[in-house]
């Protein structure tokens, strides 16, 4: 027993220590002279009633093997244990695993400021094994970014929960639906509800409990798009701003004096067989002096005037004008008014607003269709909404609603939504849409002032 690496004890009934070797003397740290001259019990009550004393009891009375782990009443140290009984003897071995149980306490410390980082942290993180291809965890802001709950998404593979967009490069859709490692990439995923978003994606393999696994980790980046093409908007709202302010007043005179003698001639006899072609100069004429209008309400710099409305009166107000459009299109307008509280505006401006939305939906709404304007009061917000059943806007066009100049239609000047956007500013409103297949929808939603 000496050349034996464990410390190894005889004990008998009576508590004696009957043999013990060297290494055994240096674990209990007292001379083997001693501790074989008294009781063991004796010499160590503490640990009477200990997990060390009940296995001796329980081998004596089921005659088997017990291994148990205990922790030293003085040094703190733990050691594994393993106790047989051969006749009237304990026969005992003892082991330090005081390094591996620090090891096993530091790993699991270490597993668990992984799994607090891991499910905190603002970025999209992701679990999923590689020999099944299916999630086995996905963090809160996960959860949060995509709308899938824990439940949606864990035992799913990727192609199951349709995550890539088309907009994505081929190469990254390929990687990322094979679970090949990716180093910052910028992809667009789909939420559960269909919306579009995008973020920059690293992925690396890694073991958990000796099973090969790939770990995602996703920075959504589409609120900083947005904001630069909100700064890009603003830089060409300013330049729109300058550019009308500086030459709206030269050319809206000239014109307005040319277009007085066109109608002035167009009521003499002898042009009365060019009459078409001076009607038209005049329309001509009309549109350019509108184009200067909208130039003019984008490059407003004096302060707005408002006052408490309601978007359901002036709704019923302009309905008429709309319906006019609507009926001559051979299209219908459907509005659900709901209760709604007063809300600080400009009416003519907001005028402005539904007037140019309610006619962007009608031109892209076909014949027989309709377009629906409703009203709601949602949280801490006023929703204007504004929807049509025309085929969408292009995916890869969408990122360009709202710029200057930018228009989907042949003969748009591209100014109507930008002054759509520079009120919903002024009134410290949100405009946005939502474009699908299966028409568009714009909300204009409105801060609603606790006071």
């Amino acid at each position: 027993m000496e050349i034996f690496p464990d410390a190894y004890i005889l004990f008998n009934d009576d508590g004696y220590i009957v043999k013990m070797n060297s290494q055994a003397e240096s674990i209990f740290l007292y001379p083997k002279e001693y501790l074989m001259s008294k009781p063991f019990w004796e010499i160590a009550p503490q640990y009477i009633n200990t997990s060390f004393y009940n296995a001796l009891h329980k081998v004596k009375e089921d005659k088997k093997k017990v291994y148990v782990e205990f922790t030293g009443a003085t040094s703190g140290r733990y050691f594994g244990v393993t106790i047989d009984r051969i006749n009237d003897y304990y026969i005992i071995f003892f082991r330090d695993i005081s390094a591996a149980k620090h090891t096993q306490t530091e790993l699991v410390k270490a597993e668990e400021r992984f799994s607090a980082a891991f499910k905190k942290s603002p970025a999209l993180m992701s679990i999923v094994s590689l020999d099944t291809g299916r999630y086995i965890a996905v963090n809160d802001a996960f959860t949060k970014y995509t709308g899938y709950s824990i439940n949606d998404v864990i035992g799913k593979t990727k192609e199951e929960l349709d995550l890539v967009c088309s907009s994505s490069p081929d190469e990254c859709q390929s990687k990322f639906l094979k679970n090949i490692p990716l180093k910052e990439v910028t992809m667009a995923y789909k939420t559960k509800s269909k919306e579009y978003r995008e973020a920059i994606l690293s992925s690396e393999i890694i073991e958990i409990n000796g099973r090969p696994c790939l770990l995602g980790v996703a920075i959504d980046v589409t609120d900083s798009i947005t904001y630069r093409k909100e700064i890009v908007n603003m830089e060409r709202l300013k330049l729109v701003g300058q550019m009308a302010a500086g030459i709206a007043h030269e050319i809206r005179n000239p014109l307005q004096t040319v277009r007085g003698f066109l109608q002035l001639l167009s009521f003499k006899e002898e042009i009365t067989p060019y009459f078409p072609q001076f009607a038209l100069m005049i329309n001509e004429l009309d549109r350019a002096n509108q184009i200067i209008t909208d130039y003019l309400a984008l490059s407003r710099d004096k302060a707005t005037e408002f006052t408490l409305g309601n978007l359901n009166e002036i709704i019923r107000k302009i309905l008429p004008l709309m319906q006019i459009q609507a009926v001559n299109e051979d299209k219908s307008i459907t509005v659900e008014h709901n209760n709604i509280p007063q809300v600080w505006l400009n009416e003519n401006e907001i005028i402005q607003v539904v007037l140019n939305l309610a006619k962007n939906a009608l031109e892209a709404t076909e014949t027989k269709g309709m377009i629906t304007i409703t009203t709601e009061a949602d949280n801490d917000c006023l929703v204007l909404s504004i929807s049509d059943q025309g085929q969408g806007i292009p995916t890869e066009l969408q990122g360009q609603i709202g710029m200057p100049f930018f228009s989907t239609k042949l003969n748009g000047t591209g100014l109507g939504l930008p002054m759509c956007y520079s009120i919903a500013e002024r009134h410290n409103a949100k405009l946005d849409f939502v474009s699908n297949e299966n028409g568009t929808t714009f909300y204009l939603r409105f801060p609603l002032r606790s006071d």
